[in-house]
């Protein structure tokens, strides 16, 4: 599932440029843009050529799809070299603003932006080791609460059936351990749905993913007995949670949803 993620502090697709000298796309195929841009200052050329791209993007002027004028075009505006242009470039490549496409009609292409993006670079940081265990561990707490909030303000029916749905598979699957961690991830999926954030539900699906492995990866080594418990002891929480996310009331909704991280920090402890 791809979802668009609408950052006015990176661009905005809905605004109309203010400048009658910027061309913008229409259709899904690139369109050359003639963007006015200030002469740089002596001083790390490349840099402030950067910047003053990066400003348009941000503001909009410059949207997604839109094509920079050429290296030639671009170095004669802001009266600077070419080597210095294509260092920009490179710059905003890196930070993924832009595409640079080759061949004859090749240049340099804003791109665009999704949640989808914020999804690999987060799962690159963590397989990295930029991110540890113990970091995501400790932020689900924040992301998990303001997605409970959310989840109550901001469902519809259709989300609300979708949390009937999924927790009666939960219920089915309590004597079915690799189907509880799947109905456990589904239930978490579901509820960032609902929350109607393409941030949270962008960090969500990585934390999910993550923790939900490693919290029935504890309960699968635990006795028989005390694994079911806890099995007993999730699906009811996670009902009193939706209960509570269907009543409209985001309060109790984060009361709830802190008691589903504090059993999964409490579980956490069983294998230390």
């Amino acid at each position: 599932m791809r979802i668009g993620l609408s950052l006015s502090a990176l661009w905005c697709p809905c605004r109309k440029s203010r400048r009658k000298d910027v061309i913008h796309i229409d259709t899904k195929t690139s369109t050359l843009v003639s963007p006015s841009f200030a002469p740089a200052p002596t001083k790390r050329a490349s840099e402030v050529i950067y910047e003053q791209i990066y400003q348009k993007i941000a503001s909009g002027e410059l949207r997604p799809g839109d094509r920079l004028p050429a290296e030639r075009v671009l170095a004669e505006q802001f009266q600077r070299s070419r080597p210095s242009i294509r260092e920009a470039l490179r710059m905003l490549q890196q930070n993924g603003l832009v595409r640079i496409e080759t061949g004859c009609n090749g240049g340099a292409v804003v791109q665009s932006f999704t949640a989808d993006d914020i999804n690999s670079s987060l799962r690159r940081l963590i397989s990295f080791g930029a991110i540890s265990a113990r970091d995501l561990a400790e932020y689900r707490r924040i992301n998990d609460l303001g997605c409970a909030r959310l989840a109550a303000l901001n469902h519809t029916e259709e989300d609300a059936a979708a949390l009937r749905r999924v927790m009666a598979e939960y219920r089915a699957a309590l004597d079915d351990p690799e189907a509880l961690r799947v109905a456990d991830t589904d239930f978490h999926h579901v509820l960032s749905r609902a929350s109607h954030n393409s941030m949270v539900i962008a960090v969500n699906d990585v934390i999910t993913e993550m923790m939900v492995k490693v919290f029935w990866g504890i309960t699968g080594t635990l006795p028989p007995e005390e694994s079911t418990a806890i099995d007993h002891s999730a699906y009811h929480t996670h009902q009193a949670l939706t209960d509570a996310v269907l009543q409209r009331d985001p309060v109790l909704a984060e009361t709830r949803m802190g008691a589903i991280i504090d059993r999964f920090f409490k579980t956490l402890q069983l294998s230390l």
